[in-house]
Parts: structure tokens; sequence; C-alpha cells
């Protein structure tokens, strides 16, 4: 009998519904009368128009595309229509127009920031695309924001659409790459005329895990970033997807990773996805991917010639046996297993794929003994088209060192009680300086006190002096504790010139309220709190502390798995611009191990081991 395993799919409830109360709204009005359109050039299948959209600023704003009308349309006999957005860093691409006017079908291409046809900005435009202006903080105007305006003109594109004679109007889809295709999530979740949906690479749960969630999110003060996130993630609105939705991706984008990739599709109603996701898949305005095109084709033209994708069951496993089942379409005549053993970041992540059988719609392959595995199927069909099941795994989970979580463990203080000391005194003490940790930076001295502290008040005295000094270590935290409260006002407001981050020790250790996190899964949480804090005090001087040694002998387990995580530690330094320093090397001895005199309980230093951290940072001071 299959006993089906836990997919990778932590569904979050729906975000309150911000995002439809100001877009969702909105979005009658902005799929009703077509925009005022002015027309310009044809170039062969493509013409060139501007069309009016919402205000920007207090002044109109106007909306460049190009439309794709393929040969011998017209209002006898109007084809199927797609809108077409464009990631970063593009613009209304003339050429994804012509595609699919050569495919047959009517196309509106639009730019999306405020570009007009030679990818430069125009005297009417709306906000740019940069993420300094898609993550404004404070948000004063939520109707201002580039994500709003994104929206208003794919809407109106679409009302534009549906007054041409040429266009089907009962045969309009989406597609959309990278933020193009958080867009499209975005939208299929709101414009219900919509008969198909193709995000490629985009998802939601942005502030869970993106490339966004460490920098541009992480720089905005706590309320603006929740604003946004309720406001503009697209999973408040992807749940709602009425239409067939294919999903395409690639398990190492560097944007849209894996784990936020699932919660989104998993909103959307099993019957309505289609997920085409492969281990390597590259990353860019890549518009001519066959599945897509098959995938839109059996929706919009259904019939001979238009088969459907083959569509995926869930995997599970039967005894040492991964299964899953093709559902509908196909049929697929290949299919491939594809796994890995590792954990943390899905980017570094290396894959191994082997040949799984297909019999009958079944698809099977045995499992490798190795644990943590993380596992899917991919299938080809005649056409060489490949779709895939979701990814399950056994033996691990989502990275919970990244997850940010209040008090997770009873320690000898009051961890609330502790946090509000620090966001009052980091008013009071406006300070030069920020200390971030566990009970090894709680317990050394300094403000907010700590009466169970003072461990090292001799060399914080010597080290510091009168110099503006907050302390931010937590004991028992681990990096989502630290990520908690970095995310709720900790080091909002603050311009430290100095930040010093020791952190990811407890993470070994598993409780009843939390997992024990993996060497690769401790350094990508400690990346996120580096990253974080470099977001939030972008001008501050960053050391990063390799996680002191603890143990009296050094080849004891925890110093072993903390050696592995330092070792990914260089390259953690690196990816916020921070300075490393480990002093393992100075708080073992010749012989390699711990004294008493150095840590007393061979976790926490003593004034010893506090005086040698102290004259590591010292170099390190900013002027006084």
């Amino acid at each position: 009998m299959r006993s089906f395993i836990t997919l990778l799919i932590c569904l979050t409830g729906l975000v309150t519904a911000r995002g439809d109360q100001l877009i969702g709204s909105d979005v009658a009005r902005l799929l009703g009368d077509a925009p005022q359109a002015e027309w310009s050039k044809t170039d062969g299948l493509t013409q060139e128009v501007w069309y009016h959209s919402e205000p920007y600023q207090g002044h109109g704003t106007r909306v460049f595309a190009y439309l794709g009308r393929p040969a011998g349309v017209s209002k006898d006999h109007p084809a199927p229509t797609m809108l077409l957005v464009h990631g970063g860093g593009g613009k209304a691409f003339k050429d994804w127009a012509n595609y699919w006017a050569q495919r047959g079908y009517m196309a509106l291409a639009m730019d999306t920031a405020g570009q007009g046809p030679d990818g430069k900005r125009h005297d009417q435009a709306g906000p740019d695309q940069s993420d300094e202006t898609k993550f404004t903080s404070p948000i004063t105007n939520a109707q201002d924001m580039w994500s709003y305006h994104a929206v208003a003109a794919v809407l109106h594109g679409h009302a534009l659409l549906k007054s041409l004679p040429e266009v089907d109007k009962t045969r309009i889809g989406i597609t959309g790459i990278s933020w193009g295709g958080y867009l499209t999530c975005l939208i299929a979740g709101m414009d219900h005329e919509l008969k198909v949906a193709v995000p490629v690479y985009g998802c939601g749960f942005l502030g869970d895990n993106s490339c966004w969630r460490d920098h541009s999110l992480a720089a905005m003060d706590t309320k603006a970033r929740q604003q946004w996130l309720e406001t503009f993630d697209p999973s408040a609105t992807a749940g709602n997807t009425e239409c067939p939705i294919l999903f395409l991706n690639g398990m190492h984008d560097f944007a849209y990773p894996p784990d936020s990739y699932r919660k989104t599709f998993n909103l959307v109603p099993a019957a309505l996805r289609t997920l085409s996701v492969r281990v390597d898949l590259a990353h860019g305005h890549i518009w001519t991917y066959k599945e897509v095109d098959a995938f839109v084709d059996s929706v919009l033209q259904p019939g001979e010639g238009h088969a459907a994708l083959a569509r995926l069951d869930e995997t599970s496993v039967d005894g040492a046996t991964a299964v899953s089942r093709v559902l509908c379409g196909g049929p697929a005549v290949g299919a491939e297993l594809h796994y890995t053993t590792m954990t943390g970041s899905w980017t570094a992540r290396k894959w191994k794929s082997v040949p799984a059988k297909v019999e009958s719609g079944d698809v099977s392959a045995p499992l490798p003994a190795e644990r943590p595995l993380t596992f899917f199927f991919t299938v080809a069909d005649a056409r060489g088209l490949i779709t895939s099941s979701a990814y399950a795994e056994l033996g691990a989970s989502e990275n919970t060192a990244c997850q940010p979580k209040a008090k997770l463990e009873q320690d000898f203080y009051d961890w609330n009680a502790r946090h509000a000391a620090v966001l009052t005194a980091k008013e009071s003490i406006k300070p030069d300086i920020v200390l971030i940790g566990d009970s090894i930076t709680h317990l050394w001295a300094g403000a907010p006190a700590e009466p169970h502290g003072n461990r090292g008040a001799q060399a914080w005295r010597t080290l510091f002096g009168e110099r503006k000094v907050l302390n931010m270590g937590f004991g028992w935290d681990r990096t989502q504790n630290v990520l908690w409260r970095i995310g709720h006002g900790e080091l909002d407001g603050v311009a430290p010139k100095l930040v010093v981050i020791h952190i990811g020790t407890n993470n070994l250790a598993g409780t009843k309220n939390a997992r024990a996190n993996t060497p690769a899964e401790i350094a990508e949480g400690i990346q996120a709190v580096t990253l974080q804090a470099k977001a939030k005090c972008p001008d501050a001087k960053i050391v990063l502390m390799a996680v002191m040694p603890r143990g009296e002998k050094p080849d004891n387990v925890q110093q072993k798995a903390l050696d592995e995580v330092n070792a990914l530690l260089p390259e953690v330094a690196k990816s916020a611009g921070a300075t490393l320093i480990d002093l393992k090397a100075k708080l073992r001895g010749a012989d390699g191990l711990l004294t008493k005199e150095m840590m007393p309980d061979f976790l926490h230093p003593g004034e010893t081991g506090y005086s040698i951290w102290a004259e590591a940072l010292r170099p390190h001071l900013p002027a006084p």
C-alpha cells in the first residue's frame, strides 16, 4: 500500500487580501471601457500603440506596447489572444509580440516600466521598475507603487484587446517572465476573464524566500514591509485563480526559489495547475519554451494537433520506490527521477537524475538510501515536451533556520521583555556599534543590562569604553529568532557604523520547539541574518564571526558540525561584503582543547575568552 509522504508544501493561509482591497476592487473598472489609445507605425505583423493608464504622483500616464496581429485575422475570423508581460530590466518586446502573431495569435506586449519603444523613460511615464521604486519605504500612497501601475497596465491592456474586432474575447490568456511571472500570478487570481495563464519563474511568498527577502524587502521598515507583502505579494490572490495555469521554473532559480514557488502553485486548485519544473533552467527573457506554446494552444485552441501536456499527480512513496501517475494529457513516453541529498540554499544544491519507468501512466523509480532526500519526476511526451510532479522529501523540510520565529525556548531571562528593552534602548543609545547574537553575546556586558551577564565586563570596558553600543544578544536564540527580531524593528531607524554578528551554535540543538539544522541550513540562516543586517544598516561595516568552538575536545560531534558551518562562511561573508573573523585557533590551545579558563562551560567565554574576542574586534572599531 502506498504511504504518502509529506510534500514540500507548507501551505500558508491566504494573506488578508489587502491586495484584493487595493487592486481587486479596481479590477472591474480597469477591465471595463477600453483606454484611450494612439496607434502608430506598423512593421510586418506588429504595430506600435500607446494607451492611457492610471495617474501617478498627480499626473496622467501612458503605456507603450506592441500589438501582434497575425495574417488573415479579421472581424469575421477573430484570433485567440495573449497578454505578454516582461520581467525586470525588460521592456515591450516587439519580437515577442511577433512570435505569437506568427503562431496565429493576437498579442499585446506592453511596457511596465514607463519606457517607450527605445527603452528609455518618456514624459508620461508611471513608476520605473527599479527595486528602489518597487519597495519604497515608507509606503505613503500604495497606488503610486510600481506593482499597482504594472497590474493596471496589464488590465488596461486586456480592456484594449477586448475592444478590437480581431480579438476573440472568449479566448484571452496571459504569460509573463520573471517579474512578469510575478505579475501573472498576481493577476491570474483577480482577472477571471482570462482563460489561461503561464507564469515563467515568477511566484509569490517573496517574504518567505526570494532574491529580495534579505535585500530590498529587509531594508523596508517593519510596517512598510508587512503592507507590501499583504498588498502586492501574489500569495494574496493566486489562490483565486480560475483558469488552467502552467508553472515553469528551475530548481536553481536565483530569484524565485523552489520553496516559495511550491507554496504559490499549491494555492491553485490541483485540477487547474500543471508543473514544468526542471533541475537546470536558464533565467532570462526567454519566450521560446515549447511547453508554454503547447499549453496555451491546448487551452485556447483545443483539438487535433494541440494535445494537452501531461499533468502529474503528487509524488508518493511505496516502500523504497517513488511513484506518481499521469492524470491527463500526454501520454508520457519517457521519465526521470531527480534527487538531491543536499540541504540549505537551493541554488547550491547538486542534483542527480536517473531513468524512471512509465507503464500505463504510472511513473516509478527506486529511491536511493541516502537521507535527507528531496526528489521529483519529470516526464516527456512524444513531442519532447517536459512536465513534472511537485517535489517531495524524506528526512528534510523547509529550512527552518531562515524562517523568522519569536521566542522558541525558555531560558534564564524574559525573551519578550528583552526584545522590548532593545527597542527602547536603541532609541536612547543611538548606537554606533551593534552586536547581534545569542547568549555568547548576551552574557558579555553592555545595554540593555543583563543581571546574569557581565561575564566579560572588563574586556567590554577595555574595548568599548564610553562608546555607544547596543547588545542585541539573546540567550538560546537561533538564526530564525534573530531574523524575527530584525523583522520586528530592532534595527529599524538606527545607523551604526559597525555591526558584529555571532549566531548559529544553537541551531545544532533539536528540541520539541525546533528541529536541529544541518550545517548547510545554518550557513544559509547566518547569511540571511548578515544580509538583512546589511540591508537595514547599509552604511555599517559588518563583521561576521565564525561560530565559536564548543566542547572540550576538538573532535566532538558539535565541533565537527560547526567546522562544516564555518567552512561555508567565507562565501556568506563575501555575499554581504562582510569581514569574517575566526577565533577557533586562539580559543583552543595548541593541543586543540578548550580550557575552563577560556570557556568555563566549554560554550560561553569567560573573561579570558571575551578578551580575545575584544582584541580581534579592536582593529575594526569605527573612529570615536
